[in-house]
């Protein structure tokens, strides 16, 4: 694929079909387990993506016009591009974390018509409504990453549990926060990331005050999985 497409697609300068026609055999498995994917650069300034981009990519993903594999080649186009940027409000926010899961549909959710028409949603609104249970059951049958899964979940129970239920026998209290955690992991977050995401579970999620510096130890646990 080509930038250049890709922003005059964002332009309207080009149509789902044409764009389409230049992201096609972008993506080359070069071995068994790696995917090379190939982009040819723009060597101008910047260009800035919006909320309503990304929801033009989901409808004509959802009308049939790009495939699950464009949305994957575009989204790493995008996270590795120096050209393509995004502001840092909410709302680039939405752009980031939808970006980010379109790129790593291995191990976050699939990119399916359910789930277009629910990022489409978070984009427009804000509200994320993408089912946890669905990574959670999808990682439990990954037999690549379920001794990742398990040890994670271990971790979060034992070490993390920021309520106090451990000893109470409510064993699934953290569950749905695992594939999260298990995707950062498998990402290559660094400790001070995952901390982050368990701080904001704490704080924002549950509503507690929150204790960053248990979150870094407990990030360092992962890390060493």
């Amino acid at each position: 694929m080509t930038e250049k497409k890709l922003k005059d697609y964002f332009d309207n300068k080009i149509t789902a079909d044409e764009l389409a026609i230049d992201l096609a055999d972008s993506q080359k498995r070069t071995s068994y387990d790696v995917t090379t994917v190939y982009v040819e650069r723009l060597e101008e300034d910047e260009f800035n993506v919006t909320i309503e981009q990304l929801i033009k990519l989901c409808d004509d993903a959802l009308a049939g016009k790009l495939s699950s594999t464009d949305l994957n080649t575009i989204s790493f186009a995008l996270m590795a591009s120096d050209y393509f940027t995004w502001d840092s409000d909410s709302a680039g926010e939405r752009i980031s974390n939808t970006i980010f899961e379109w790129n790593s549909p291995e191990i976050g959710f699939d990119i399916s018509i359910k789930n277009l028409a629910l990022w489409r949603e978070y984009l427009l609104t804000g509200e994320y409504r993408l089912d946890k249970n669905e990574l959670k059951e999808k990682f439990r049958r990954k037999g690549k990453y379920l001794k990742l899964y398990q040890a994670i979940d271990e971790i979060l129970w034992t070490e993390w549990d920021p309520i106090g239920v451990n000893g109470y026998g409510l064993r699934d209290e953290y569950q749905s926060y695992t594939p999260a955690i298990l995707r950062l992991k498998i990402s290559g977050a660094d400790a001070e990331t995952i901390a982050t995401k368990l701080y904001d579970l704490e704080t924002t999620t549950m509503g507690m005050p929150g204790n960053l510096d248990k979150c870094r130890e407990v990030a360092k646990s992962i890390l060493k999985l």
